[in-house]
């Protein structure tokens, strides 16, 4: 006689059964916690990209305010070295004027030592 060496018994079996009899029974009450878990989790990500939209609206905003500040400081910077061409007599009151009005007007581009 061979035996049967199998660890799952008779007692597993009623197990699987009872599990799978509760499945079929309240599939809804699955079904509905999957919906909400989806539903938690959509939640939870909606919220996270508005985070970290807003922190890159907010990053943007100060990079912005960055170069506005650096090009402010540049302006002064190029007003004081024509301060100092006209200190020096390099330049006249007129052309100090000049390029001055260019530098505050925005035009770099056009400024000529």
């Amino acid at each position: 006689m061979k035996k049967n060496n199998s660890n799952w018994g008779c007692g597993a079996l009623i197990v699987i059964t009872l599990i799978l009899a509760v499945l079929v029974t309240y599939w809804y009450v699955f079904v509905a916690l999957a919906v909400l878990g989806v539903a938690i989790w959509y939640y939870l990500h909606q919220k996270e990209a508005k985070a970290k939209a807003e922190a890159a609206a907010v990053a943007k905003q100060q990079a912005a305010e960055a170069a506005a500040a650096a090009r402010e400081h540049t302006k002064a910077e190029q007003i004081r070295h024509f301060k100092a061409l006209l200190d020096e007599g390099a330049i006249t009151q007129a052309e100090y004027d000049q390029q001055k009005t260019k530098i505050l007007n925005g035009d770099p581009d056009k400024l000529e030592f």
